[in-house]
């Protein structure tokens, strides 16, 4: 049985802000607390991070996932087949594929099922 999962929206991410330029870094962390969200320190559990070069292969254990990843993980332990989910959100079902490999990638899961129970292993934030 998969428990319901609130949409995205209505949930806190915890977000850590890696960036060499401090003023960067202080507006950055702003806009992420005037959204209603966190903002943590790099050592602590951190659930999303902004993608720097795109969409390479992962390098780290560690590496965090984006927020749409975070949403289609959400919709993932709601149940929903990956059409619903790209209905859900709007795009396409090859790009749907794309970010559930990505999961299964960044999280060394090979099935759906693994992929949230390794999430919640890192206690990632749906």
């Amino acid at each position: 049985m998969i428990a319901a999962v609130k949409p995205l929206a209505a949930r806190r991410l915890r977000i850590a802000i890696r960036v060499d330029d401090a003023a960067l870094a202080e507006e950055l962390r702003q806009l992420v607390l005037d959204a209603g969200h966190d903002v943590v320190d790099e050592g602590a559990d951190i659930v999303m991070q902004a993608p720097a070069a795109g969409f390479a292969a992962a390098r780290e254990a560690d590496e965090l996932l984006t927020p749409r990843e975070l949403e289609v993980l959400g919709a993932i332990g709601e149940g929903l087949t990956n059409k619903a989910i790209a209905r859900r959100l709007g795009i396409s079902l090859h790009t749907v594929k794309f970010h559930v490999e990505s999961l299964f990638r960044k999280l060394g899961a090979r099935t759906r099922t693994e992929a949230l129970a390794k999430a919640s292993e890192r206690r990632v934030e749906l």
